[in-house]
């Protein structure tokens, strides 16, 4: 399930603070974004999280301008190919059509995959900033084609 909220830059300041609870409706996050349409798009961002309380911290990064993920208000819509003026409700149909496409396998509109590559890419991440320690292989018949191969590379016959 995915958590949505909306936070606004008032005035000259440079700091984001919320203007809605986590919502999990994606027609509830584009009717309040029609309330605050007197406000310039670039002035409102778009928070999503897969958990209540990751939207916290995303905030927190945002306003101490590290990447949080978070998109404009005219970004949030240009991704999900809605113009600005367009009414809720068609929306609201287009979005249920969405969820029950054929490949959909959850409430959030997304395929298993498209969920699992998500999981992984917020996740803690891998070993990629961890480097590799190479170590010998245990048997002698892999010592022995090691051997072999190194010989190989030394002489230059893998070179291309």
């Amino acid at each position: 399930m995915n958590y949505y909220r909306l936070a606004i830059q008032e005035g000259q300041s440079s700091k984001w603070t919320w203007k809605s609870t986590p919502l999990t409706s994606l027609a509830a996050v584009l009717q309040l974004l029609r309330v605050y349409s007197f406000i310039p798009q670039d002035r409102i961002r778009v928070f999503t999280s897969s958990s209540k309380e990751e939207l916290n911290e995303l905030l927190s990064r945002e306003n101490n301008n590290l990447v949080s993920g978070s998109v404009t208000a005219s970004r949030f819509l240009r991704d999900r190919h809605i113009r600005a003026g367009e009414s809720v409700q068609s929306v609201a149909t287009t979005i249920c059509a969405e969820k029950t496409a054929p490949g959909s396998s959850d409430e959030s509109g997304l395929s298993f995959l498209d969920k699992k590559r998500l999981e992984i890419e917020r996740g803690p991440g891998g070993d990629h900033d961890t480097p590799y320690t190479f170590s010998l292989p245990i048997s002698t018949p892999q010592l022995l084609v090691l051997a072999r191969w190194q010989a190989k590379v030394q002489a230059g016959e893998f070179l291309s």
